[in-house]
């Protein structure tokens, strides 16, 4: 089997853009201006993930040998051991059974988790039609700080009544300025008088991809680990 170094390459690559990610993750924590995981980067990811499933099934090949095995040979996944078995067949012909056992391990219908059918499906569509969007979801817990005059958690209110001063200038404009956890910063700017620092730490952040319900961030990193897991199963 002569890919395995071609497959920790694509690993290692994932995994440096797997820490930039988790960084953009951290620092969303942070702040509300970072609404998106750069979409070229999710998706090199996933091309990448992807590639070393093909890369594995090639080798897979060429160790059977089959003579039914066809020009283009792809990683075998399915729903369920149905449609798993006919991936199967269809690309790894006469397959050796040891080997059929450690590709079903990561099939939903045998670890219970829809990572590789989530990952192959968006990977299809990122390459095929077009960047997949992102919804950015903040925890409902945060701490928000406003200037040095509050500290607040995300089930407190605080109401600045109209006639609220610092050093003698206006807090609000002219009305009862009344900030909860669910106003964003932005807001809260805009409603004060006067500048002052705000600052919101959210206990998570999580970028989900649109129609799917799936974290970008689990998702890779679920992928990476998988995959890695299984290469060492299969060249061991």
């Amino acid at each position: 089997m002569k890919r395995k170094k071609d497959i920790q390459e694509l690993l290692d690559e994932v995994e440096f853009n797997l820490d930039r990610i988790k960084k953009i993750y951290e620092n969303a924590q942070k702040s509300e201006d970072i609404l998106i995981v750069a979409r070229p980067k999710v998706k090199s990811c996933l091309d990448h993930l992807r590639s070393a499933l093909d890369y594995l099934a090639h080798d897979l090949s060429d160790e059977t040998n089959s003579a039914k095995t066809p020009k283009n040979v792809y990683f075998p996944y399915g729903k369920n051991k149905k449609n798993f078995m006919s991936s199967l067949n269809k690309n790894l012909p006469e397959l050796e059974e040891k080997f059929v056992a450690f590709l079903e391990t990561v099939q939903p219908f045998s670890c219970g988790d829809q990572w590789l059918i989530n990952l192959c499906q968006l990977n299809n569509f990122n390459k095929h039609v077009e960047l997949k969007d992102q919804t950015r979801v903040n925890s409902q817990e945060s701490i928000t700080h406003v200037g040095n005059l509050v500290r607040m958690d995300s089930t407190s209110t605080v109401v600045f009544g109209k006639n609220s001063r610092i050093n003698g200038i206006p807090i609000t404009k002219g009305e009862d300025l009344i900030i909860t956890g669910d106003k964003s910063i932005a807001q809260i700017h805009e409603e004060l008088n006067i500048s002052m620092n705000i600052k919101r730490n959210y206990k998570w952040v999580k970028f989900i991809i649109k129609d799917t319900g799936v974290d970008i961030l689990s998702l890779i990193e679920k992928s990476h680990n998988e995959i890695r897991k299984l290469t060492d199963l299969i060249y061991t």
